[in-house]
């Protein structure tokens, strides 16, 4: 006990639980070489404390017990910010103005009563170590669950309720989502704006475009997961978004059915997306911490201090660079995506592929107007998603830029491609009262060699597209599911 005792373990087996414990709650996500970089920081970020309190204490578990209490106050942040906001709504006990200090007087005292204390800290120690101890073998357990589970879930070559087709035409496919493209519908009844001419052009190239399209899901990692499933997402209706919600969206996506079947006919696949799929990582822009350990890190001080506080910061000080780049981010993801989607075109490849591009256009920020001239830099930060003005000049400028890719797909491809144009849900940042049904309606266009069109309803919704898609070009019998509108809170 003593031996265990005298070292502060904890301070490293915190962080080892903390990320182990995210990995296993979010499996199948955070790649393994991630979630070590991310343990790694978190260590030596500990080293680092532990060793300027040492100058402070002269005594390691002492060291360790403070530099213990500012790390478990960084991991755990985001879980009692959470507790305090459901059970004190609205009340200046869930606000950062009282948090904030109430921590630094915590930690005042917590340094005080540690140095005056005369007595060792063995017993405190010794808890603390074999708890976290404890707590690491049952999350390695249930992790080594998961993960035989999964290897037996994967030894199916096809989903559920699909048969092979081995005489089927196999196209590569381009599979577009235009994050936030709203239906014409929308656009003529509540931006005085008609997108008959882009539908036009659409038609004399071959598209057939669903006039009545709408999504099941009024946000982009819920209405992505449940088109690629082919299905509803196992959560309740009408709620507001959480973490473990999110987590359910981007292992639906990643390990979606529309893929998996396409795969079993020996499809490849190119991830030009935001999101993860196993061996090909989002494409978007590269920071210190992979994006994929969001999921993990997301519940962090510092990660709800950069949500909540930092870009009111950054507005309210003006600091242009950094405004610069948070408003940019997506610009420049579009370029890579639509760069690498137009390459993919005129690379040859052996076998059918699947590309799935995902491009914030026209999203927010609306960073051009309809001729491709740059909107200033105040129009694109925070606040300004409201324009609708401005959303009408960027999607006119993203017409031109989706009937170019279009084009060059069509040209550059050996055979005829299957292309499908999807926006993944209606706007959402209207200042009027609207029938949400805007919050839904898309823009839904498709390209197939044999032009047979005929499964497609005038008001097909996003889950039951690709089941219509299979059922004509892959010869499968899938039945197609009630349309739901489903809301979630932001």
């Amino acid at each position: 006990m003593k031996r265990i005792s005298a070292v502060p373990l904890f301070l490293f087996l915190l962080p080892v639980f903390f990320v182990l414990h995210g990995c296993m709650e979010n499996y199948d996500f955070v790649p393994v070489k991630d979630a070590l970089l991310l343990t790694g920081l978190y260590c030596a970020v500990s080293a680092i404390l532990v060793s300027f309190f040492w100058l402070f204490y002269r005594n390691i578990l002492k060291a360790g017990l403070v530099a213990f209490s500012i790390m478990a106050f960084h991991f755990f942040f985001g879980s009692v910010h959470d507790s305090l906001k459901k059970y004190f709504p609205e009340t200046f006990a869930s606000k950062y103005s009282f948090i904030l200090p109430a921590a630094l007087v915590l930690f005042l005292l917590v340094l005080v009563i540690i140095k005056k204390r005369k007595k060792p800290l063995l017993k405190l120690s010794f808890y603390l170590n074999t708890l976290l101890m404890i707590l690491i073998v049952v999350d390695s357990v249930l992790l080594l669950t998961k993960v035989m589970g999964t290897s037996k879930q994967e030894q199916l070559a096809i989903p559920d309720g699909m048969t092979p087709c081995k005489d089927c035409p196999k196209p590569d496919i381009y599979f577009i989502i235009a994050d936030e493209y709203v239906g014409n519908t929308t656009l003529k009844e509540k931006f005085s704006f008609d997108n008959s001419g882009f539908i036009n052009d659409l038609a004399t190239r071959g598209f057939h475009t669903i006039p009545y399209s709408s999504s099941n899901y009024n946000f982009t990692p819920y209405s992505v997961a449940s088109t690629l499933n082919m299905d509803y997402l196992d959560i309740r209706v009408q709620k507001k978004a959480d973490q473990s919600d999110l987590a359910l969206c981007y292992s639906t996506i990643k390990n979606n059915r529309f893929l998996k079947f396409l795969q079993s006919e020996g499809y490849t696949f190119r991830n030009y997306s935001i999101f993860d799929f196993k061996g090909q990582p989002a494409r978007t822009e590269v920071t210190f911490l992979p994006v994929k350990t969001k999921l993990i890190t997301g519940q962090t001080f510092l990660s709800r201090f950069n949500r909540d506080i930092r870009y009111h910061l950054v507005t309210n000080l003006e600091t242009k660079t950094e405004i610069k780049r948070m408003a940019y981010g997506f610009l420049h993801n579009n370029e890579n995506i639509y760069t690498l989607t137009q390459q993919e075109a005129v690379i040859p490849s052996p076998a059918p592929k699947l590309v799935l591009t995902h491009l914030h256009l026209p999203h927010y920020p609306y960073y051009f107007d309809k001729d491709g001239k740059e909107r200033p830099l105040e129009k694109l930060v925070e606040g300004n998603q409201t324009d609708k003005a401005a959303y009408v000049q960027y999607l006119q400028y993203g017409n031109k830029k989706y009937l170019e890719l279009i084009d060059h797909i069509l040209k550059e491809s050996r055979t005829p491609p299957i292309i499908i144009l999807m926006g993944d849900h209606g706007f959402r940042h209207f200042t009027e009262e609207v029938d949400l049904k805007y919050w839904y309606l898309n823009q839904l266009s498709l390209y197939t060699p044999g032009k047979n069109y005929a499964a497609y309803s005038d008001s097909l919704t996003n889950v039951n597209f690709l089941r219509a898609l299979l059922n004509t070009e892959y010869k499968q019998q899938i039945p197609l599911l009630k349309d739901q509108a489903i809301f979630i809170e932001e």
